[in-house]
């Protein structure tokens, strides 16, 4: 079994904040960074030509989100300015971009992104439940057909068996493609731990307690602790 990754997102208010929490990161062992770019405000498009920076401040690969505000987002941009924020990202030097699977003129602008030569992440989230096996297969085939290099599936869980549903499909989706897919809330525990187990390329922790950037999301000590007791470190 390869080496399990764990992502840490950054939901830094300020620019100041995100240099000084990716640093916590990397103490923490933080194998992926995400910047929740969301989270910054009016201060980021103020600021885009600091993104290089942060590619420069750190050697831990960043993802670079800026998370759409029906999907979870922080801040109510234009399509055009979100869009826009991320192709920044990509040309700064990201080493992934993740845009959702509802992204006006998806295609395009995973062609642009990859011209970059950064990876792309499309991702898929549903807050309130866990659709049918069947259906999370086919949101996969979505990603995959947009041109996603890692295809990414978060639902929530309303009991244990959607927890099995999103391992299930994490095992059977990493035989062809690269899949980050669990469970968030109480019952998701399960998936968000075992999915690495399962395939998945990577799973999230928070950088500490008040950290969190979604429901039921350990914290990396946390995390880590499991996984040195199971032995899969």
């Amino acid at each position: 079994m390869r080496k399990i990754r764990v992502c840490v997102p950054i939901p830094a208010r300020s620019l100041r904040e995100a240099f000084a929490m990716i640093r916590r990161a990397e103490e923490s062992g933080a194998d992926i960074i995400e910047l929740r770019l969301d989270y910054m405000g009016s201060e980021l498009l103020d600021a885009l030509d600091r993104l290089k920076d942060f590619v420069k401040y750190t050697s831990v690969p960043l993802i670079a989100t800026n998370r759409h505000a029906g999907q979870g987002g922080m801040w109510n941009l234009s399509e055009e300015q979100r869009i826009n924020v991320l192709l920044k990202a990509a040309e700064a030097g990201f080493t992934y971009v993740d845009f959702e699977l509802v992204t006006e003129g998806l295609r395009d602008v995973v062609g642009a992104v990859k011209t970059y030569g950064a990876r792309v992440i499309i991702s898929f989230h549903d807050f309130n439940s866990t659709p049918s096996l069947s259906e999370l297969e086919r949101i996969v085939r979505a990603e995959v057909e947009a041109g996603a290099d890692i295809c990414k599936v978060v639902t929530m869980a309303n009991g244990l068996d959607d927890s099995i549903k999103c391992l299930i499909l994490t095992y059977e989706v990493s035989q062809k493609y690269d899949v980050i897919c669990f469970a968030m809330g109480r019952y998701g525990l399960l998936s968000r731990v075992l999915s690495p187990i399962f395939g998945a390329s990577f799973t999230y922790a928070s950088l500490g307690v008040g950290f969190e950037t979604a429901s039921g999301q350990l914290t990396i000590e946390d995390l880590r602790e499991i996984y040195g007791r199971l032995g899969v470190e």
